[in-house]
């Protein structure tokens, strides 16, 4: 889904009309995704890696992150000036975007494209971390005569990518949360079946009711016969003429094995009922599943997160197992992990008694929902990167609408505090706050596992 050549041909010749333009800012809102400002027109976006690398103006510019990434800052202190050149170099999806200060060189070569900021001949600083003196160099590869995938809109080819590749990555996004939440689907489904399963077994047992009972009448009416001592007897009964035996405790009294039977024989009944009545809801939940999985491949992006939220907690032989935890995890794309809490006790648990004081707290400041904990090794504190996607997932549990924004508190666990009395919230010390409009193209390679 990377742009092709011929596209990044037919882009580069229409942002042609932007030279001259002054560098108005530069922002690295992700890892691989750099913003670069030219005057009050427009913004370069810069996609170096990823399922939809590319590179097209955008209207929209990403707030400035509080904590940015080290080749933002790179750019900002050493890039300034009018962009003088923006040229491609023939036969390969590499462009240069020379400034009056410096010089970037993007790449869109797959898993050796990058971006790199030169000065002077020299590498100063690459995108994705520490940057040797010199560029990597470039393997070798055959030319490819690919026509483009999209057309010019409005006589614009450099609009027409940035639909084109808006709405693949989009596209992309919600392929990767269907198969997701299909995989979990798929285990809750066959999870509930099992349950179901286990339901019907229990109401079979319980069905053994009315037999007991019979047994205990009949040892009832037979009472003064049974000798003290007797292991078992057997009586006729007088509606089948059926022998019918009937076990008995040889160390206690006739009549406490006929408590016991009727006991028991109650027991199953108002077990039967309670089985009866959890088997309906059961089979309602799997019927809802079902559907859902069916119409997962033609959900949005609004129903994904509506099915999201309405997931069950897995149901786990274990009662002490993964299954009981009132939290679930996010995972990133580089092992960063989010912790958060399902409910208001789960909320409690995660952050009084799961979280370490190295931990990092987070939540959507002025609106129910999670707490997020963010888990941190001694001396380490959360990338900029995993703030963001944190943040993202905090929006997410509280159901702020896509392109909305919301301030997200965070702190570290050990300036949080509960409040006497106060189940659903907490004292902050040395709060800090991130401005988070809803993205969900933020979350790419971000997974939410739920126990197995």
């Amino acid at each position: 889904m990377t742009m092709n050549e011929a596209e990044l041909a037919c882009v580069v010749a229409d942002l042609q009309a932007l030279l001259g333009a002054t560098v108005s800012g530069i922002w690295q809102p992700a890892r691989d995704r750099v913003v670069v400002g030219l005057g009050d027109r427009c913004s370069l976006l810069l996609v170096p890696r990823g399922p939809v690398a590319r590179m097209h103006s955008i209207h929209r510019r990403p707030r400035n992150p509080p904590r940015p990434f080290s080749f933002q800052g790179a750019c900002r202190s050493r890039l300034r000036g009018r962009l003088t050149s923006l040229t491609k170099v023939p036969g390969d999806r590499i462009v240069h975007l020379a400034f009056t200060t410096g010089t970037l060189e993007l790449r869109l070569t797959g898993r050796s494209g990058g971006l790199w900021l030169i000065q002077d001949g020299l590498v100063v600083a690459a995108y994705d971390g520490p940057a040797s003196a010199e560029l990597p160099s470039i393997a070798v590869r055959p030319v490819r005569d690919d026509a483009p995938r999209f057309e010019p809109v409005e006589g614009s080819w450099d609009l027409g990518a940035r639909r084109y590749f808006t709405a693949l990555e989009r596209d992309h996004l919600l392929r990767e949360r269907r198969g997701w939440l299909a995989r979990q689907l798929r285990q809750i489904i066959s999870r509930t079946e099992r349950l179901l399963e286990n339901l019907q077994q229990d109401l079979e047992r319980a069905e053994e009711a009315p037999l007991l009972r019979r047994r205990a009448d009949l040892l009832a009416a037979n009472l003064h016969a049974v000798p003290r001592g007797a292991q078992a007897v057997a009586f006729e009964d007088w509606e089948t003429g059926e022998l019918i035996p009937i076990s008995l405790d040889p160390n206690r009294p006739p009549s406490d094995s006929l408590e016991q039977l009727y006991r028991r024989a109650g027991r199953l009944d108002r077990v039967g009922d309670r089985v009866l009545e959890r088997i309906v809801q059961v089979e309602g939940e799997l019927a809802r599943l079902r559907r859902a999985l069916q119409d997962l491949p033609d959900a949005d992006l609004d129903a994904l997160t509506t099915l999201e939220a309405s997931l069950p907690a897995p149901v786990r032989g274990n009662r002490g197992g993964e299954g009981r935890r009132p939290w679930s995890t996010w995972v990133g794309p580089g092992g960063e992990r989010v912790l958060v809490g399902r409910h208001d006790r789960g909320n409690r648990r995660l952050t009084f008694q799961v979280a370490r004081g190295t931990d990092w707290w987070m939540h959507v400041r002025g609106r129910p929902g999670a707490h997020l904990i963010l888990p941190m090794q001694r001396d380490q504190t959360p990338s900029l990167s995993h703030l963001l996607a944190a943040a993202q997932i905090a929006l997410v549990h509280a159901r702020v609408p896509e392109g909305e924004a919301a301030d997200v508190q965070y702190a570290r666990i050990r300036d949080v505090r509960s409040i006497p009395g106060e189940t659903a919230k907490v004292r902050i010390a040395n709060e800090r706050v991130l401005r988070v409009t809803r993205e969900p193209s933020e979350l790419v390679g971000w997974v939410r596992e739920e126990p197995a």
